[in-house]
């Protein structure tokens, strides 16, 4: 199996994963809770400021992928719990 990450995967990944977080980190101070808004910017900035460094296995990209999935799991139902739905 090739173990290099396509360039594209590698530069798209952690922006969209770090905007993920940001949004994150808006609706939940949004909502009240600072702790969890600071905790989201700071996976935010780990994931952006930590990504510059060599191109990552498959084994980080698909962590990455995981990361991702559980912040838009929590951008998704903490909209629908501000909207009330």
């Amino acid at each position: 199996m090739n173990s290099t990450v396509p360039p594209a995967l590698f530069r798209a990944l952690p922006w969209i994963v770090a905007a993920t977080f940001i949004a994150l980190a808006v609706l939940e101070w949004r909502s009240g809770s600072v702790y969890q808004a600071l905790v989201s910017l700071s996976v935010a900035g780990l994931n952006f400021f930590t990504s510059k460094g060599p191109r990552p296995t498959w084994g980080i990209v698909l962590l990455l992928i995981l990361v991702l999935v559980y912040g838009t799991y929590r951008l998704l139902s903490g909209l629908a719990l501000l909207s009330g739905a």
